[in-house]
């Protein structure tokens, strides 16, 4: 698969564009023309310095001509210029398009290259003319595409594009990338040692438990990568030698350090009782009402009487929230130390553990606070967000739902996509949420193609379901589909998936893991659907390999009573376009 390239970044010093890959590798880019180095034939500018549009993967701000919007190739850019002449000079001439045209009280409004602008419209459409035979008051509506294709042309030539080409220079950089996690979750702000050479550098992740990237600078040259152990030591747990392919790991690091600064004890002038506070609890599979009060030492009634959404039936739902009025499990009461003897009396060593006693102390009402460790909450971080998105929406349709809250723009894509299916961006906003790698693509295929993610044989809660359509009438693959999170399994077998445009709203619905799906078999439908595969971001796979088997749901149960949607009709193989 070629390398699309996702981000750039530009360095006014040097001249210098470096292109971010979907694979890892960085194309540099320096010297030619600001529209050759840019990717950008038609030289469109931002609306401010810090905001992408129009499809674009960068803003370049350059000495004395302003800022300029980078694009990902050549022909991302000339379709962007193509696409703007179309969308906002379409009923212009061509010399109109270029100079400007007179509104109804008589201001001029700004034509793609001005006067004002240092520009000589006239001059500039007779050139355009000259190229491909139109007249200068040939309307834009009144060419087809090709003869658009044609407009473009003589605009790169008149504005030379190709000049300079002497200057041109690129280089391909591969670039290795380390996440580090916890075998559910990236770990951020880790420290790692990076050795180049003879030259060590103290790095952290960011966010995302992502080291820099390793830029192969120096082929041949041998990259290890060290990680702290627990008796403050660094341990070797990753060596490559620097190659022209770009590559991608996951370290799973087990070490956990708790902080617990305390402050002076100073007693305040009145007791203040501390509000009681309910511990928050995420539902996982298999639990029940009566299994979460024996491990929270508290009853059934206290659990409901704190959540009042639980129905008469006592039916609980994976990943639903709940505050638990209890006592967690890490704080049983310690085994208490043996008596100590008359002759070991004053003893140090007779004396009990420091925690068991603090935790003595703080059970009697008396001495330092304890510190209380949570319990173990990560099973797919990332559905509690899809599962309050579905919530907060409760089946609105996207029209609604996009005037408030746009997935695309909110994992950083560029402009509305208004006609572009949202199913990915919002697997990719609510991976984003939790702090999970994830990518910021409008792709339903993105899973496929990119290392943050791996492919398992069997499917767990949280896992992306990635469908793929073909045509019927040929056989092959559109390279469009839909991607969902496996919620759980319905009673005859299929996935019940909660995604975003399942018919366009956010719920459950569910989808065959073979053969076709059936509202596509009409014949006046020319599409098909059928399941892909499963994936996981890679740095949940440790955890994922203890999720066991998937908790049989009832989608119209799970969309009327946990996601609060109502109506809520489910068909297989449901998504919006």
């Amino acid at each position: 698969m070629s390398t699309r390239y996702i981000s750039a970044k530009y360095d006014v010093s040097t001249l210098t564009v470096d292109y971010a890959g979907n694979d890892g590798t960085h194309l540099l880019r320096t010297g030619g023309t600001i529209a050759w180095r840019f990717n950008n034939p038609g030289n469109i500018r931002p609306v401010s310095e810090t905001e992408l549009i129009m499809g674009a993967i960068g803003i370049g701000v350059t000495k004395g001509n302003g800022a300029f919007l980078i694009f990902s190739s050549y022909e991302d850019g000339r379709a962007q210029k193509k696409s703007l002449l179309r969308r906002k000079y379409n009923q212009r001439t061509i010399y109109t398009m270029l100079a400007g045209i007179p509104d109804k009280k008589g201001k001029m409004v700004m034509g793609y290259a001005p006067a004002s602008d240092k520009n000589d419209p006239k001059a500039y459409a007779d050139s355009i003319s000259k190229h491909t035979g139109f007249s200068t008051d040939t309307k834009l509506c009144d060419l087809d595409d090709a003869q658009l294709d044609k407009v473009l042309d003589a605009m790169e030539i008149k504005e030379g594009f190709n000049n300079q080409k002497s200057t041109r220079k690129e280089k391909l950089l591969a670039t290795t990338g380390v996440v580090i996690s916890d075998g559910a979750v990236p770990k951020p702000n880790f420290p790692a040692q990076v050795k180049i050479g003879d030259k060590t550098y103290e790095q952290k992740t960011d966010a995302r438990g992502q080291l820099p990237r390793i830029a192969h600078t120096k082929p041949g040259e041998k990259v290890e990568v060290h990680l702290p152990t627990q008796d403050g030591g660094w341990k070797k747990e990753l060596d490559f030698v620097m190659d022209g392919i770009s590559a991608a790991h996951v370290l799973f690091n087990d070490l956990t350090s708790f902080l617990s600064p305390t402050a002076p004890k100073k007693a305040p002038a009145k007791p203040v009782e501390a509000k009681r506070q309910p511990i928050r609890y995420i539902v996982q599979k298999d639990d029940t009402l009566g299994k979460l009060a024996t491990r929270f030492q508290t009853t059934v009634i206290e659990i409901k009487r704190s959540n009042p959404g639980i129905k008469e039936n006592n039916v609980i739902y994976t990943g639903q929230v709940l505050g638990i009025y209890g006592v967690p499990p890490s704080l049983k009461p310690p085994v208490a130390p043996p008596a100590p003897s008359k002759e070991s009396k004053t003893s140090a060593a007779a004396k009990p553990p420091a925690a068991a006693a603090g935790a003595a102390r703080t059970a009697n009402g008396k001495g330092a606070p304890l510190a209380v460790v949570p319990t173990d909450q990560k099973q797919a971080p990332w559905m509690l967000k899809a599962i309050d998105e579905a919530q907060t929406w409760a089946g609105k349709d996207e029209a609604v739902i996009t005037k408030t809250e746009n997935f695309h723009k909110n994992i950083g894509q560029s402009g509305s996509l208004a006609d572009t299916p949202w199913c990915a961006s919002f697997v990719n906003f609510c991976l984003k949420s939790s702090n999970t790698p994830y990518e910021a693509s409008a792709s339903s295929q993105f899973a496929v193609s990119s290392k943050k993610f791996i492919k398992i044989d069997k499917p767990v809660y949280g896992a992306l379901m990635v469908m793929r359509n073909y045509v019927l009438a040929t056989g092959k693959f559109a390279g469009t589909g839909h991607v969902t999170f496996v919620y759980g399994k319905t009673a005859g077998g299929d996935i019940a998936g909660l995604g975003g445009n399942q018919k366009d709203s956010i719920k459950i619905s569910e989808y065959a893991t073979t053969g076709d799906s059936a509202r596509f078999k009409l014949k006046k439908v020319p599409m098909a659907q059928r399941f892909h595969a499963f994936y996981i971001p890679a740095t949940y796979a440790e955890y994922a390999k203890q999720a066991g088997e998937l908790a049989t749901v009832n989608a119209v149960d799970v969309n009327k009573n946990l996601l609060k949607i109502k109506n809520a009709g489910v068909s297989k193989n449901e998504s919006g376009r």
